[in-house]
């Protein structure tokens, strides 16, 4: 690795960019340091005919991201379905217990942390709403300096692949 490339390698962002549903919007406040802006989203994967869900836990990161998930709020606070697209950052497996809903014993679930950097869309009860956004043509606060990668994709779409974009499905 030659100088140059070392100076512009200063870090490595991984990216997970796709649309699911908006839940627990929280304040969280811990014993130490500030508190931030939390919420829960049920990520969708796969086939629309054989969708999966993935729990993604994330601090919400980014201004207009927690601009956004404000916006929301009561909306998620009134059971409404609200279904966003998200970009989110650093995302870490999460291994918990919880207590089984019909018989109490412990089961164990895993799911994702990440750091939501910003909402793409947002339609609660299957109608779009108006959310503050990104400039198409500025990154999230993390990938600022992320060199060799230009992406011109949307959602669901890691270089602008239009295989791979994803959709709403029919459900929603």
């Amino acid at each position: 690795m030659n100088q140059a490339q070392q100076s512009q390698a200063q870090a490595f962002d991984l990216i997970i960019e796709g649309v699911g549903y908006l839940n627990r919007v929280r304040t969280v406040t811990p014993k130490k340091g500030p508190a931030y802006m939390a919420c829960t989203i049920n990520a969708l994967m796969g086939r629309a005919d054989a969708v999966e869900h993935v729990s993604i836990d994330c601090i919400v990161v980014g201004t207009i991201a927690k601009q956004a998930v404000r916006q929301l709020t009561e909306d998620v606070e009134a059971k409404r379905k609200v279904f966003i697209g998200f970009r989110a950052g650093d995302p870490k497996p999460d291994f918990y217990e919880f207590p089984d809903r019909e018989t109490g014993e412990p089961k164990k679930g895993s799911g994702l942390k990440a750091r939501l950097l910003q909402l793409t869309l947002a339609k609660v009860n299957g109608i779009k709403v108006d959310i503050p956004l990104v400039p198409r043509n500025s990154q999230p606060e993390s990938a600022a300096g992320h060199a060799g990668h230009n992406d011109d994709g949307g959602v669901g779409s890691a270089c602008g692949d239009e295989s791979s974009r994803q959709r709403e499905p029919a459900h929603a």
